[in-house]
């Protein structure tokens, strides 16, 4: 009898995915780290005041400020490549629900082909981050240089 041979982790740094990543980090980062920003420039207009407006939420004003501190805080560590699938969760959380509160009664209202290009860059940073918490944060990144001195030193 066989013992069955356990399912191999992943490291939460670990990642075998080319360099060429830093491009999708830089975009996905970098958006999330604009609109997270915006929430406090312009609170009105993409902040509490939209919130208030296109959710259900109650407390509009405190969502829409954590929404802004998470965006900015895992746009900087997906920019960087630090944690990276750790930051991509609570970003494909933030995606999920932004297509729930404000693009799907576009789908229901208006119909696919006006939810597809309101929802396009939802969409794009949700998959995006997907993309980014399977395959991790690629060769150029603190995630990788910390992985390989982890194995160094093991």
């Amino acid at each position: 009898m066989t013992t069955p041979t356990p399912a191999k982790r992943v490291p939460l740094l670990a990642t075998t995915a080319p360099a060429a990543v830093i491009l999708i980090r830089i975009v996905v980062g970098g958006i999330f780290l604009s609109e997270g920003i915006q929430k406090f420039l312009f609170p009105g207009e993409l902040g509490p005041g939209r919130f208030a407006k296109q959710t259900p939420l109650p407390a509009p004003e405190f969502f829409a400020y954590l929404d802004g501190v998470f965006e900015i805080g895992c746009g900087v560590l997906l920019i960087i490549g630090l944690a990276t699938r750790l930051a991509a969760i609570p970003m494909i959380i933030n995606m999920i629900g932004a297509e729930i509160f404000t693009k799907v009664p576009i789908l229901l209202h208006d119909g696919v082909w006006d939810y597809l290009h309101e929802a396009r860059s939802e969409l794009s940073q949700l998959f995006g981050s997907v993309f980014l918490l399977l395959v991790g944060a690629g060769a150029w990144s603190i995630d990788a240089r910390l992985a390989a001195r982890r194995s160094v030193h093991a």
